[in-house]
């Protein structure tokens, strides 16, 4: 404070002027008795050096912050150096009484839950989206229906919101938001994927939820970012089911996965079981997938099995299984529903090399006809630099009696391609596609898409 180098100050003048006055008198025998200082001024200055501590304190009291409540400023007292050198001095008047200062009523507590977690897990966020002009009938990201007269334009793709977040070292959780455009010019608002796993080990896990079902390989390695995919859009046969798709992709329910002890063969198994999927384009269901009623009691229960082996890097070797059934809307008996994949897919930094092929067996129950649909794609890319050039050949046939599937006909076809990566995360694709139709003229389509993530 102010005052205390004040009091330092007087306090060692006052100290050094005593010392000096009585040094004076011992330092030598020859100075006079009338020459020494006489004790009443040595008494005088003791009581001035008195006065002035307690006008100090007085001072320092009067500048210090009011004690709360009733509480009262103690009167100051003299200096311990004064009280032994002279008589005490009459005590400096107390500071008065401070007037309590009014205290405000503690706030009413919150009906509210603020939602906080101290020290919970981290939500992490990561985006995707992608921009387009598409010009031909068999552009648009290759989506059912085909082969129908389009106008060019441009077109907003898919906004990906992709959440995750690490709840313990084994448990976490993986969700997709996506904001899509319909042929309404209407944005629409998914949640694709929303899965919570339990991993105890690399031999078990078990994950409950939305995920895309585990048939063959592109549609569990690539999910609604496209900024992922080499080419612009999915194939023929891994369409999503609000695009007309012929496949369950989608999938609500449990899945299960783990490691096989096999040496360098790095064996995998999946087993999943969930709601399946209700005729595209039911009033009722929607686009198919049923995430919250069922029309049936049985479930879809799929298997699955891949290996990677050491012995080459980058192959993935697999197949799976899926039996379930599908209750057409237009009143025909239950169709049960058989899904067999193989699949052979070799990818390292400079080949992607991707073959898939399913059968999808549907028969009417009660001895009613069955039906026997080929799909499959082979896609091929080279990797140099920031170019990547690619090609894919596809097909889809389904038959036209078949009571089930939006997407009936034959589709097959070329579609040739160059992916630019002008930036890491972002990423330029041209595509050319033509597509033969069964009972129609040959259709062409190009594209021109920006795919980037954020």
């Amino acid at each position: 404070m102010f005052f205390r180098p004040m009091r330092e100050a007087v306090l060692w003048g006052a100290c050094g002027l005593l010392g000096l006055c009585a040094s004076s008198g011992s330092a030598s025998a020859q100075t006079t008795a009338d020459q020494a200082p006489s004790n009443e001024t040595i008494q005088k200055l003791v009581e001035r050096l008195a006065a002035a501590e307690a006008r100090i304190q007085q001072l320092e009291a009067a500048q210090s912050p009011k004690p709360a409540g009733n509480q009262t400023v103690a009167a100051p007292q003299p200096a311990p150096e004064a009280a032994v050198a002279a008589p005490a001095t009459p005590a400096a008047p107390t500071t008065p009484e401070p007037v309590p200062e009014p205290v405000a009523a503690p706030m009413e507590e919150s009906h509210d839950h603020m939602m906080e977690i101290p020290g919970g897990p981290a939500l992490h966020f990561r985006g995707f989206f992608d921009f387009d002009y598409d010009q031909g009938s068999v552009a648009q990201q290759l989506q059912y229906p085909l082969g129908v007269p389009a106008r060019g334009s441009f077109r907003a793709g898919e906004f990906d919101l992709f959440m995750t977040s690490q709840l313990s070292d084994k448990l976490s959780f993986v969700s997709e938001l996506v904001f899509s455009t319909s042929p309404n010019n209407a944005f629409e608002l998914d949640l694709e994927r929303f899965q919570l796993t339990y991993r105890p080990s690399k031999y078990f896990e078990i994950g409950g939820g939305r995920f895309h079902t585990s048939i063959g390989y592109y549609n569990t390695a690539f999910h609604h970012g496209n900024w992922f995919s080499t080419a612009t859009g999915r194939p023929f046969m891994y369409y999503f089911e609000d695009s007309g798709g012929v496949l369950p992709v989608h999938e609500v329910g449990l899945t299960m996965t783990g490691y096989v002890p096999s040496g360098k063969l790095n064996l995998h198994w999946i087993a999943e079981v969930g709601n399946g999927s209700s005729e595209t384009g039911s009033p009722l269901f929607g686009d198919g997938v049923e995430n919250f009623v069922s029309d049936r009691n049985r479930k879809d229960i799929n298997f699955a099995a891949y290996i990677k082996p050491e012995w080459l890097s980058g192959l993935q070797v697999g197949g799976s299984f899926l039996t379930g059934s599908l209750i057409p809307s237009n009143g025909t008996p239950t169709v049960s529903q058989q899904i067999s994949s193989a699949y052979a897919v070799f990818i390292n930094p400079k080949w992607e090399f991707m073959n898939e092929a399913v059968l999808l067996h549907q028969q009417v129950t009660a001895g009613g006809r069955s039906f026997n649909s080929p799909l499959g794609y082979t896609q091929l890319a080279y990797h140099f630099g920031k170019y990547r050039p690619y090609f894919r050949f596809q097909e889809v046939n389904i038959s036209n009696a078949d009571p089930v599937t939006a997407f009936v006909g034959r589709y097959e076809g070329p579609s040739a391609g160059l992916r630019v990566d002008f930036f890491d995360y972002a990423a330029l694709k041209l595509q050319y596609n033509r597509v033969f139709l069964r009972n129609a003229a040959a259709q062409n389509g190009l594209e021109l898409q920006m795919a980037f993530t954020f």
